[in-house]
């Protein structure tokens, strides 16, 4: 293993917080129910059978938490609760017309604090910086639901050969493609 200096640590640190801070700051205006809000309508939207209990463990909620979080999205109008179609016991969460729409304009705020964080980095640095990010995203998670905590703000649809397919989707065993 390469010799890690402590001032990449340190600027690793901050550039995690400082990313985070500016997104969370850009998406934060457009939804202001708080918390985890944001987070929960972009994960529902990707992963449409998800469960309130995976999307406690998702976003690191109690249960507790969770149900009123999702009762909040559901009174909102952006989170419908329906029966799942993997267990019945269960049910699943999928954003309604108005949710989906919320999220389009949570990830275009999104993608529009990070791009402008990343303007004015060169070409050559930019293609150095997206392979050492895709290097260093595919070792935090261990499996699909970790893969969805990580990839929690994500806009799916911008990340062909997206690294975290290798954990599969929260319906389909580990390893199984999760898009196509």
């Amino acid at each position: 293993m390469a010799q890690i200096s402590e001032r990449l640590v340190n600027l690793v640190g901050a550039l995690a917080l400082g990313v985070t801070d500016r997104m969370r700051a850009a998406v934060a205006e457009a939804m202001s129910l708080g918390g985890e809000t944001v987070a929960a309508v972009i994960v529902i939207g990707h992963s449409p059978t998800l469960s309130i209990d995976q999307l406690s463990r998702i976003l690191r909620l109690s249960h507790a938490g969770a149900v009123r979080l999702v009762d909040r999205l559901v009174e909102r109008g952006f989170v419908e609760k329906r029966p799942s179609a993997l267990d019945r016991r269960t049910m699943s969460l999928a954003l309604t017309p108005s949710g989906s729409r919320q999220r389009d304009e949570l990830l275009a705020l999104r993608k529009a604090a990070l791009e402008a964080l990343l303007a004015h980095v060169s070409a050559q640095d930019l293609e150095a910086l997206e392979r050492i990010a895709e290097t260093v995203v595919a070792k935090l998670p261990d499996d699909a639901l970790s893969a969805l905590t990580t990839c929690r703000y994500c806009d799916e649809r911008s990340c062909a050969s997206c690294p975290m397919e290798a954990f599969g989707s929260l319906d389909t065993p580990c390893g199984s493609p999760s898009r196509t």
